[in-house]
């Protein structure tokens, strides 16, 4: 199969594969920047803070935050050096197909990045509505005595607007997807500058205050626009109080909430056909470790600061108080956002803290859908789903039928996600389905060195070693143990919620449809077309 390519004609910036017509239309930096979105350190973690605080309270967070990153740093670099080998849109599926063949690929790559995807589209359509519209128009309409305010704040809170916003979550991705990646960088760089500024505007403010400032103002808040008066004490005394003293077993439990947002620093190996230099092992190596490394670096830095200003004890009791489903003191989720909204008494940052999660979340959820649809047309090119699927617009250069038809999806799975409630419960599952879609990369990284030998040695990558050994194949083992100390714990430890029934049934679930994906396609191609699929993984696709 070739992978020939050649600078494209007319005024796009790229460079075309002929058997694809996909485009190499993201740089280096705009894989750095979407990598970093993809962890997303404002969105994805905003209640994580909380959470660990309830769940462990004798944790160190930002020791947690610091080992889970440094952990995710070894998956970052096994990533690295398997898309300077194979630089082809389909990420993990491709790894995993070229190694461990197509039946495994499907199952685990095609789990993880695309169908359990289509229940993260969901997420965000939960996350606008209840970590940005909900709070911020609550805040608003408390601060200038806006009724119309406040009460749209309420109605987001609603499960008809996390449908309605599902509608504009899926239409916007839709949209930014079809037009192709040189739009979608533009509006990337854009949003991604904004929301880092506004970032680095709280976490100043943040190290300028102090713990006692922060209950002044909080309490001086909450008595002028909400009438509750001595917030902060009401908080502890509705939520209890625990030992929040050291503990480092705490600390290492920890890290399983710690990992669900740092397991994605490479989110850009699924369309890795469409950056620039992907076949250079520095690039990747500053695009994705880079972006590990960055990430939860500031996200310990906020953590600690958050610890610290705010207090562990107010965030173990105003997160048991909202948990419980109970009517809190404070009007708002106990979340990033509604805290960095404090940091002064001036209304301003809560515009600021308004506009960073707005910015943050923006672009985030669009490359939900450019991985997974991405996965899709790299096994639509493996005849694993039909052709239709990865047909690429000669014009806008994407893969738009795999745009719409997985739009669609979220859009079903939006509404159950909205109206049922039992199934919030059911995909409490999707750490355990990513991050064991991520292993399965790493089991085709430790033995990538001798399973494909010729390709790997006819690499620069071959190079790398540690004691001898193959680096990639080193760094897999080390992330990979982590993945199993997740797993088990995600598994076995009730307070995380992870191991009832129904995650459970989820995963397992996601992973029959994988299979009777694959099963089913295996059968018709060998029927209609005498095609055995296993021919198809002996070579890279051809981009």
């Amino acid at each position: 199969m070739s992978s020939t390519e050649e600078p494209t004609t007319g005024d796009r910036a790229g460079f075309t594969r002929k058997a694809s017509g996909l485009v190499r239309d993201f740089s280096q930096v705009d894989a750095w920047i979407y990598n970093v979105i993809a962890i997303n350190i404002v969105v994805n973690v905003s209640l994580s803070y909380v959470l660990v605080a309830v769940t462990y309270p004798q944790a160190s967070l930002w020791l947690a935050i610091v080992l889970a990153g440094i952990l995710c740093t070894f998956e970052a670099i096994v990533y690295a050096i398997f898309t300077t080998v194979m630089p082809r849109s389909g990420g993990d599926y491709v790894f995993q197909s070229r190694v461990l063949g197509g039946g495994v690929a499907t199952l685990f790559a095609f789990s993880a990045v695309t169908l359990s995807a289509i229940v993260w589209m969901a997420l965000a359509a939960w996350f606008a509505a209840n970590l940005i519209m909900a709070p911020f128009l609550i805040l608003l309409g408390g601060v200038y005595d806006w009724n119309w305010a406040l009460d749209a704040g309420a109605w987001f809170t609603k499960p008809v607007a996390i449908f309605v916003m599902g509608l504009v979550v899926v239409g916007w991705s839709s949209f930014v997807n079809i037009r192709g990646l040189r739009l979608y960088a533009l509006l990337q760089r854009s949003f991604f500058w904004v929301g880092l500024g506004s970032l680095v505007v709280t976490i100043v403010a943040l190290l300028l205050t102090s713990s006692d400032a922060f209950q002044g103002n909080l309490n001086s808040f909450m008595s002028s626009n909400f009438g509750v008066e001595n917030a902060y004490d009401a908080v502890i005394a509705q939520g209890g109080t625990t030992d929040t003293s050291f503990s480092f077993g705490d600390t290492l439990l920890a890290m399983v909430i710690a990992s669900f947002a740092l397991i994605y620093p490479a989110w850009s190996v699924q369309q890795a056909g469409e950056i620039k230099r992907a076949n250079s092992i520095r690039g990747n190596i500053r695009a994705i470790v880079g972006a590990e490394v960055f990430s939860f670096v500031v996200v310990a830095i906020m953590g600690a600061l958050l610890y610290s200003r705010v207090g562990k004890e107010f965030l173990f009791a105003s997160g048991t108080a909202y948990f419980s489903g109970e009517e809190t003191v404070l009007p708002v989720a106990p979340f990033f956002g509604f805290f960095a909204a404090l940091v002064t008494t001036a209304p301003i940052f809560v515009w600021i803290s308004f506009l960073m999660f707005s910015a943050w979340f923006w672009m985030w959820f669009p490359n939900i859908t450019l991985g997974a649809t991405r996965v899709m047309a790299a096994m639509s090119f493996d005849k694993v789903l039909p052709e239709m699927i990865g047909r690429v617009n000669s014009r806008t250069h994407t893969p738009i039928n795999a745009i719409l038809i997985f739009g669609v999806l979220c859009i079903g799975v939006t509404a159950m996600y909205a109206f049922i409630d039992e199934f919030f419960q059911v995909t409490l599952g999707l750490l355990v389905l990513n991050i064991t879609g991520f292993a399965a990369t790493m089991v085709a990284a430790l033995v990538f060195p001798w399973k494909r030998k010729e390709m790997y040695e006819a690499s620069p990558v071959a190079r790398l070693k540690v004691f001898g050994l193959p680096l990639i194949s080193v760094a897999a083992a080390i992330f990979l143990a982590f993945v199993v100390y997740v797993d088990f714990q995600a598994l076995t430890a009730d307070e995380l919620g992870l191991n009832g029934t129904p995650g459970l049934i989820f995963v397992g679930g996601t992973y029959l449809v994988a299979a009777i994906v694959y099963i089913s396609s295996k059968i018709y191609r060998k029927r209609r077309e005498n095609l055995d699929l296993s021919t198809m993984y002996k070579e890279l696709p051809s981009e």
